[in-house]
């Protein structure tokens, strides 16, 4: 059995782009980010254990301006690189509680989201497990009107 838990984690800060050499106005955002872990332990670990974990990840940026904060000092802070490093990050943070990123979404508006989906740990056998679960939230979502 394969189970999952969809845990949201919210970013405030604030940062600046640079598109062909020119620095945009810096500016705040509150980022939703929803990651899917899941585990093929029976044991299920608490909720909120593996929630705080995740939650910590965001703290060093809390309230700050991306640009000045590492990684970002380095590489443009657009959503898809925030996105892409934050899930790296949530990887790490996850993993002591056997559970493991399937899939990772950051959003800096409500009609605007990229995600990243990671591949089944292991033999692959509960892939189709894994795929079917996405499949079904996609459903609920659509009949909802959810689209976070």
């Amino acid at each position: 059995m394969l189970r999952y838990y969809r845990i949201k984690a919210y970013l405030n800060a604030n940062h600046f782009v640079v598109f062909d050499g020119t620095k945009g106005k810096t500016h705040p955002h509150t980022w939703e980010f929803v990651a899917t872990v899941y585990t093929k332990n029976d044991n299920i670990v608490k909720f909120t254990d593996t929630e705080k974990a995740i939650m910590k990840v965001f703290e060093p940026y809390q309230d700050r301006v991306l640009n000045d904060v590492d990684p970002f000092s380095a590489i443009i802070p657009s959503l898809e690189n925030i996105t892409e490093y934050f899930a790296s990050l949530i990887a790490e943070s996850v993993r002591p509680f056997d559970y493991h990123l399937r899939r990772f979404e950051g959003s800096e508006t409500p009609v605007r989201t990229y995600g990243v989906r990671f591949p089944e740990v292991g033999d692959g056998s509960e892939d189709e497990d894994a795929d079917n679960v996405e499949a079904a939230l996609a459903r609920l979502e659509e009949g909802s009107g959810y689209k976070g």
